[in-house]
């Protein structure tokens, strides 16, 4: 009897540590030159005795080789960090974007969800999502990005913020709440790492691996081969892995947008004058005012554009010139309401139009 009820026992402790482990976070630590997994255990976990764990947890990743190199990838269970890592929310989103988690699961993203160090977050067609983080600093990452969560921490006491984020590819656009001195927050991409302090800007890497940095409020440190150029409000630059950093450029100014509503009620014409240095322009069109719910995000060489089969409600429209550089200028934005007539009988819809408001932001 005794033995079939130490038996029991065994069996479920076993079936207890399935899903304890399962719900262990893990923070993602990307190597760089000069570390070791020693190194590593004595400057962000609790003890250097940690890398015996580090390096068991990460052994099918490592290998044998002692020589780890720069970029290789090993996961940190959270419950060793010195500062546990303070969660991120997600506050808006459009589409179903997708979330990876340090551990490989994968889950749809919802509002409301948490984002720790280590997550992974995917966006295609029409999917965007803005991120909230402990400081009120937010990330919108747009369609088609992939965006990884490397280090958020926050200390509560001191205000000291740590906010290490990575764009493999793809576009952001970032609203940085003024930092204390020892605080950081930083985007790295294939081609250059963006530091800022206090600053709104944007951030695209394509495929070609050139990133872009344009700065629309503060300043903004591009670094990348060991050199560092500041990019102050109103400029942008172009970074492209293997090559020196350009110097930053004025961007282009905003387009003058007008807006016609068409005969038919239903359809918006959009036309601006061009813009001398601009190749091509990109419009919005959203039905929220952070552009959060996006109906249409597209560019075009042309000087006007027509937005068809509008409902009655509230519309926003930005719109901005793209240089040569494929660097885009300031905004042009818009505020739409459009309203109709409570339908009485059918002859409302010739004597009565639709009215549309516009109002300059």
């Amino acid at each position: 009897m005794r033995r079939l009820i130490t038996r029991l026992l065994l069996l479920l402790c076993i079936g207890l540590a399935g899903p304890l482990a399962a719900e262990e976070q893990f923070w993602e630590y990307t190597f760089r030159p000069g570390d070791s997994l020693w190194t590593i255990a004595e400057k962000h976990t609790r003890s250097a005795n940690n890398w015996v764990e580090i390096q068991r947890i990460n052994s099918s990743r490592l290998g044998s080789n002692r020589a780890i190199p720069p970029g290789t990838r090993i996961q940190i269970p959270v419950s060793l960090l010195k500062i546990p890592p303070t969660p991120a929310r997600v506050i808006a989103l459009s589409g179903d974007a997708q979330l990876q988690r340090a551990d490989g699961s994968q889950s749809t993203l919802s509002v409301g969800a948490l984002l720790y160090s280590g997550d992974r977050v995917l966006t295609v067609d029409a999917q965007s999502l803005r991120i909230q983080f402990a400081d009120d600093s937010e990330l919108q990452v747009l369609a088609n990005s992939e965006v990884v969560l490397d280090k958020l921490s926050h200390h509560r006491h001191s205000g000291m913020v740590d906010t290490r984020i990575r764009l493999n590819s793809g576009s952001v656009n970032t609203w940085v709440k003024k930092q204390n001195k020892d605080s950081h927050y930083r985007i790295s991409t294939p081609a250059a790492i963006t530091a800022v302090r206090g600053t709104a800007f944007r951030l695209s890497s394509d495929a070609s691996q050139i990133s872009r940095t344009e700065v629309s409020e503060g300043l903004v440190g591009v670094s990348a081969g060991g050199d560092e150029i500041v990019v102050k409000e109103g400029y942008g630059m172009v970074a492209e892995v293997g090559k020196p950093l350009a110097q930053p450029v004025r961007l282009l100014p905003a387009p003058e947008l007008r807006v016609t509503l068409m005969a038919d009620n239903l359809t918006l014409q959009l036309s601006w004058a061009r813009l001398e240095g601009a190749e091509r322009y990109r419009y919005q069109l959203a039905t929220d005012e952070q552009f959060n719910q996006m109906m249409l995000d597209q560019t075009t060489a042309d000087n006007s554009v027509r937005a068809n089969d509008l409902q009655p409600g509230p519309y926003y429209l930005r719109l901005r010139a793209i240089d040569r550089l494929g660097l885009q200028g300031a905004d042009s934005s818009q505020q739409i309401v459009i309203k109709s007539k409570p339908k009485q009988d059918e002859s409302w819809k010739k004597a009565l139009p639709i009215e549309i408001l516009l109002l300059n932001l």
